[in-house]
């Protein structure tokens, strides 16, 4: 039957030609649908419970995104009247920002103020361009004081000022870029009128901008890059135009296929996600490569017969690239297995183009070498051939060094893999080469820390938040938080409401501590609420019925597994030191990015070993036997242990782009093990050749097409590797790495390995199961 159907598509290319093109294009229209998505929590899925976690705390304190501007005069000096006047102009300008809700600033901190028994509040700074250097210093004095103000919007030292903007967004974050737009106008636009202060940009706003700018750098450049890298490759290896316009179009329609239907099914595109196209581009030139190799090594020994050729090549990588194109697949389905939705998403979209990419080559490409003339064959008769069939001799003398050499490596560089530590730090995705990213790490440096953890910690009633047992748990726990090293900044209700105490009682500072009773405190927070300014209330602290309050946490720099080390510690405490109803959990994009990055690894793992299983299940079908099955288990887990070991030995972050390597991985690798192990057993079970002769038949046939696969794959992901998004540069990194590895093991280690576990054996002495000796019988039904 399938001997009918290649009959069918050399005898009639156009038809098929058209066929494929129609399929093809129906699923490809989709895509202009294409949506892409900077949302930084599009990283959780839905029922992730820390998600749902922060979305509960923000349904209480309202859903703020962040800008914030970092205001660093060269002087060093932020307390002179040219650079507060500035401030309180970015603080107006900052108000008629889109979809701003509140701005927290030095100049508008509201300063408490008692006259008799009524309490005022006034702006900390007013005309500024009027103060005279006692102002100015008893400002700075009390600005430097004010727990609230240091390490939030200005320095310790008070060299730098930063302006916080609060906005509103819709849930996809669609208004983000507009917002930073607007910002960096703004941003330029003041640095333009006062050279000398230094202007940067963070906040969640310009990241989520960031992340969409990542996403189209990942479709935009990166992959018109590997297209640019697979098409140098195949010319120089193949050395043919043809044979590289064949391949491209294949690659191009599956593209295009794999990214209209995953659009119609609802695929939102991130910057992980977006370097699906550069994924499937890989694969789609493997397939091709392997038929075109050997339509060349045909067309040498049957005398340049056309038809012959095409229908040989096909004949003889109809099963490999069969078997390898759903070994592929089942990698690729597994990262499903993640705990987060753009990387099953990776996953699903590279499946689709597999499917395409599989079917593309095994119909569109035949038809096409039908219709053009047949590619020019390589000069030197086989000089590569000639050259792996040299190689091949060179394994045959030397299998037992090579195998003991080899395994010895690998195993004692597997020994590293305990070094890699969990570290997913999501401000740090980004390079220097993005402003965020160097503003962050300014902010960081110089006036705050780069963690932001919080609490909602609920009350015994309505209105419980004045209760003193309350406040003064509230007020233990900073002192706990702010013993620790590494917390830089906490914010608390208990905070404001100290303040007022002290400012009710004269300023005496012997009453710079909780009220004696809910009532007086309850007073206290009524007249402050009252005395606020629009946008400036207690809400971001305190729920509506008084019955919560938020808990602000900034810590230091370190990993991810540093903040979920604190986390549990500050969740330990609570438990010991606070009544049951006070009991909450952390949350916040740190903690969450760190949960993720543990969870992930955990059911990645189940994920890989899920499809080393069904991988090692479809090789014993498909060769029918079992011992081949077995065999194929370690070149095809060794490349990862070794790649993940000297990551370890080099590197030692594991994140959640890296978590998903050896799963992602797996379906390629075994490429390279079920093609040079299903020429092997065709030569022993077809041509009836002994152990080393059916090793110099796979090393000659297949050969050539594993280093030019090889070459491809390692050169796309290589350009991945050059992204500035740090969890795709990651995992075009460790991928390469893997690949390389994955050749090295097939052609030095698995190789040795056929020829000492067979021995000199022929098929007839080497029957795992009674095969028959056709060649439909090599072929899936």
């Amino acid at each position: 039957m399938l001997n009918r159907f290649y009959d069918w598509v050399v005898d009639r290319p156009f038809i098929a030609v058209l066929l494929c093109l129609v399929i093809a294009g129906a699923a490809a229209y989709g895509i202009t649908g294409f949506k892409m998505d900077n949302n930084s929590r599009a990283f959780f899925g839905d029922g992730n419970p820390d998600l749902e976690r922060l979305l509960d705390i923000e349904a209480k304190y309202g859903v703020r995104d962040t800008v914030l501007f970092i205001v660093h005069p060269k002087d060093d000096n932020i307390f002179t009247p040219e650079t507060l006047s500035l401030l309180e102009t970015l603080t107006e300008r900052a108000w008629q920002m889109p979809k701003s809700v509140r701005v927290n600033s030095l100049t508008n901190f509201q300063h408490t103020q008692v006259d008799g028994d009524d309490l005022y509040t006034e702006y900390l700074i007013e005309s500024a361009m009027t103060l005279s250097g006692p102002d100015l210093a008893r400002i700075r004095s009390i600005a430097l004081a004010e727990p609230s103000l240091v390490h939030s919007v200005v320095s310790e030292k008070g060299h730098v000022a930063v302006v916080v903007v609060n906005v509103v967004q819709d849930e996809q974050k669609k208004s983000a870029p507009m917002i930073a737009q607007w910002s960096r106008d703004l941003r330029d636009e003041l640095r333009e009128k006062h050279p000398e202060i230094e202007f940067r940009l963070s906040g969640s706003v310009i990241f989520s901008d960031a992340m969409g700018t990542a996403t189209a750098e990942g479709i935009e450049t990166f992959f018109p890059l590997s297209m640019g890298a697979a098409i140098l490759c195949l010319i120089l290896l193949l050395r043919s135009f043809l044979a590289m316009f064949f391949t491209m179009t294949i690659v191009i329609l599956s593209v295009m296929a794999a990214m209209g239907l995953a659009t119609t099914l609802g695929v939102v595109f991130l910057p992980i996600t977006s370097y699906a196209p550069a994924i499937i581009l890989t694969i789609g030139v493997a397939d091709c490569v392997h038929i075109l190799v050997s339509f060349q090594q045909q067309m040498r020994s049957n005398g340049g017969d056309k038809r012959r050729s095409i229908l040989e090549s096909v004949r003889i990588n109809f099963q490999p690239i069969f078997l390898t194109s759903i070994t592929t697949g089942i990698g690729f389905v597994c990262l499903n297995a993640s705990e987060s939705p753009p990387f099953r998403d990776l996953g699903n979209v590279v499946v689709i183009g597999v499917v395409f990419a599989w079917f593309l080559s095994i119909v569109l490409l035949p038809a096409l070498m039908m219709i053009f003339p047949a590619p020019k064959l390589p000069s030197g008769d086989g000089w590569l051939q000639k050259q792996m069939m040299r190689f091949s001799e060179f394994v045959i003398r030397r299998k037992k060094g090579l195998f003991w050499g080899v395994g010895f490596l690998v195993f004692g560089t597997a020994a590293f893999l305990p070094l890699n530590k969990f570290n997913d730090v999501w401000v740090e995705y980004f390079d220097k080469s993005y402003d965020v990213r160097r503003a962050s790490e300014f902010l960081a440096d110089e006036v705050t820390g780069l963690h932001r953890i919080q609490f909602s910690l609920p009350a015994i009633d309505k209105g419980g938040v004045s209760e003193p047992e309350y406040l003064e748990k509230l007020n233990e726990f900073k002192e706990w938080a702010e013993a620790q090293p590494e917390v830089v900044y906490a914010l608390t209700l208990s905070d404001v409401v100290k303040r007022l105490n002290r400012n009710m009682n004269g300023g005496d500072e012997t009453f710079y501590r909780v009220p004696d009773s809910r009532a007086l405190a309850s007073q206290y927070l009524l007249m402050y609420e009252m005395s606020l300014p629009f946008g400036l209330g207690l809400d971001d602290v305190m729920t509506m019925d008084k019955d919560e309050s938020s808990f602000h946490l900034i810590l230091d720099r370190t990993s991810s597994d540093g903040v979920l080390q604190f986390s549990k510690k500050a969740g330990r405490w609570i438990e010991e030191n606070m009544p049951e109803y006070m009991h909450a959990k952390p949350t916040g994009l740190d903690v969450l990015f760190s949960q993720l990055t543990r969870r992930n690894v955990m059911s990645m793992l189940s994920g890989t070993l899920g499809a080393f299983l069904l991988i090692s299940a479809m090789i014993v079908v498909s060769l029918r036997s079992v011992r081949y099955g077995l065999m194929s288990l370690l070149p095809n887990m060794m490349p990862a242990a070794v790649a993940f070991g000297l990551w370890g030995l080099t590197m030692g972050n594991v994140g959640v782009s890296v978590s998903i390597v050896a799963c992602l991985t797996i379906g390629i690798v075994v490429d390279d093990t079920v093609h040079f192990l299903s020429k092997y057993v065709r030569a022993k079970r077809e041509q009836n050749l002994s152990t080393e002769d059916a090793v110099r038949y796979a090393f000659s046939t297949v050969g050539v097409a594993l280093i030019t696969t090889s070459i491809v794959l390692v050169a796309n992901f290589s350009v991945i590797a050059f992204s500035s998004f740090y969890p795709s540069s990651n995992m075009g990194t460790l991928t390469s790495l893997t690949i390389v590895l994955a050749l090295i093991v097939d052609l030095l280690f698995f190789a040795p390995f056929l020829l000492l576990l067979d021995g000199s054996k022929s098929s007839k002495t080497n029957t795992d199961n009674n095969i028959e000796e056709k060649d439909d019988n090599l072929l899936p039904a």
